[in-house]
């Protein structure tokens, strides 16, 4: 567009006609290219391409046969047990009256959950 410009202030209209088709050819180019990435991204998030288990959110989609049982993640022991120290400690606080007040209602919320 600047050598369109520049011809016209030159008054050489040819070449100016020719610098503006040039450019705006380019602009169209550059808008197909954006188009097609955009496309491609969409099929991709969509299900088209590497992400076939994913929903658009990108989380992961139930399975339509059989839960081969990859997807459950099956606590171990140690996990087991610091959940049940976090509840002792919960049960342990909630038992200590000269805690405030609202600590002792948000324990209490707390234990309601298990």
């Amino acid at each position: 567009m600047n050598e369109a410009e520049k011809a016209l202030g030159e008054e050489n209209l040819g070449r100016a006609t020719q610098q503006q088709t040039l450019a705006l050819d380019r602009l169209r180019q550059g808008t197909q290219s954006v188009a097609e990435q955009v496309l491609q991204s969409l099929a991709t998030r969509f299900g088209q391409g590497g992400q076939r288990n994913k929903d658009p959110f990108g989380r992961p989609e139930r399975t339509r046969g059989p839960d081969l049982g990859t997807s459950v993640k099956v606590p171990d022991e140690i996990d087991i047990q610091r959940a049940r120290e976090i509840l002792d400690e919960l049960r342990k606080r909630l038992g200590e009256p000269s805690r405030p007040l609202l600590e002792l209602d948000y324990l209490e919320r707390l234990i309601q959950q298990f």
